[in-house]
């Protein structure tokens, strides 16, 4: 499932608080007072809230297949996979926990959990013996996306990056290897765009942190201090605004794609990879069984061009939070166990979610071969500003590079403005 920026963060957690008062609370009061009436029973009965994918075998492989194998292991245990939309599972979730009622476990987005963090809400995984050894093989993108405060709230559940995505008709044709430097893929991207063929050298999926952060960091630019206490220096630091002026000149030369401004009538670089109208984007791994359904193979895969910064793309997934007021919460903390465990995580790689641990990577890669590019790059991704106000810092670095595609700012002005911007978000989450 791809991933994609959405609006989250402590504004909304504020807002999902007080619609916990209103219609929302129906719903999640609905849900939770199934987990109280089976804890009464002889069996306890655990929600999982998630937002696996129903129209795949994502979320059914979890339900008959994962969450069997804990209740043959655990009699007397019981798990409902509860699947809730994205755009209703943290309004919900912090409802519930308001109420006192939560879920036994939520698979949460990434950027949810420093927030749930910050509001107390969380188990302290550091503080857990059994989750130590799950803490220490976890990979170091996946992992730091559950810190916050010094300690991390959260354990991995599945991850993903981006990788460069190229049509080998279009290298060949132009006489060209792929790019193994960033420098060669800006070269590549003015050579490979033929107006003629409706052809762009480079496909950008927008102005979001997720999707320009490899540029930036493997450009040896930044968004803040490794401290993620400022965006001064870093957001408008030297290399940054080298890295943004590149892609802003690429785009006016018109070597970039729509998908880069985007608005009305954008084309996205899964979408427009495969009609050859992008020679080269960065995507996630769930684009290979989306490519092998439209019968599109001739591309190939690198890692992310290395430039001064080297090979860095960026980390995505979900992490696994226990409530702290969780009902039945020893169980809760053996299902959560469960999850990051090997059965766990190589059944749902084959669904697409790569495994966030180390002992899991070799397994998954051998039955996924095409996999195996995007666990080398896991290696070196970064996960985006784990941090409370992140949400915030997103939403103003992409507005500010907005004004400048759009020719009313300069960079350094517009870099300037988004790092004040980011250090409020930061200092006020």
């Amino acid at each position: 499932m791809k991933r994609t920026k959405r609006n989250t963060g402590r504004k909304y957690l504020i807002r999902a608080s007080v619609l916990a008062s209103a219609g929302v609370m129906s719903t999640v009061t609905g849900i939770a007072a199934s987990t109280a009436t089976a804890s009464a029973s002889s069996t306890v009965t655990l929600q999982f809230w998630n937002t696996y994918n129903t129209t795949d075998k994502e979320a059914s492989t979890m339900q008959n297949v994962v969450l069997a194998k804990f209740e043959k292991e655990n009699p007397g245990i019981k798990v409902v996979s509860v699947v809730v939309p994205y755009d209703d599972l943290l309004a919900k979730f912090i409802a519930a926990a308001a109420a006192g009622n939560p879920p036994a476990v939520l698979r949460s987005d990434i950027a949810w959990v420093p927030s749930l963090a910050a509001d107390g809400v969380l188990v302290n995984m550091s503080r857990q013996k059994w989750a130590q050894p799950i803490l220490k093989d976890a990979l170091p993108g996946p992992l730091s996306t559950n810190l916050y405060d010094g300690s991390y709230y959260g354990i991995p559940d599945d991850t993903n990056t981006q990788v460069l995505y190229y049509n080998k008709a279009d290298f060949a044709a132009a006489n060209l290897s792929p790019p193994t430097t960033i420098a060669q893929l800006f070269a590549d991207a003015a050579t490979l765009t033929i107006p003629s063929k409706g052809q762009f050298g480079l496909g950008i999926d927008g102005t979001d942190v997720w999707n320009v952060a490899p540029y930036i960091w493997s450009d040896g630019g930044g968004f803040t201090n490794s401290a993620i206490t400022t965006a001064s220096g870093y957001m408008n630091g030297t290399a940054t605004e080298a890295a943004v002026s590149e892609l802003v000149s690429l785009d006016k030369a018109g070597d970039i794609g729509s998908d880069f401004v985007g608005g009305s009538g954008s084309v996205s670089g899964e979408t427009a990879f495969p009609k050859g109208e992008y020679a080269m984007y960065i995507d996630g791994p769930w684009a290979f069984p989306t490519y092998a359904g439209e019968k599109f193979s001739d591309f190939g895969t690198e890692l992310f061009p290395a430039g001064p910064g080297g090979t860095v793309s960026t980390v995505g997934g979900e992490d696994i939070v226990i409530a702290r007021d969780a009902p039945n919460i020893a169980d809760a903390k053996r299902l959560a166990a469960f999850l990051a465990g090997s059965f766990a995580q190589t059944q749902m790689a084959d669904q697409g979610d790569m495994a966030g641990y180390t002992s899991d990577a070799a397994a998954e890669v051998k039955a996924n071969p095409y996999l195996g590019v995007f666990a080398q790059q896991l290696l070196t991704a970064r996960a985006r500003p784990v941090a409370p106000g992140y949400p915030e810092l997103d939403a103003d670095f992409s507005a500010e590079l907005q004004e400048v595609l759009a020719g009313n700012l300069s960079v350094s002005d517009a870099m300037s403005t988004a790092a004040q911007e980011a250090n409020a978000a930061l200092s006020n989450p």
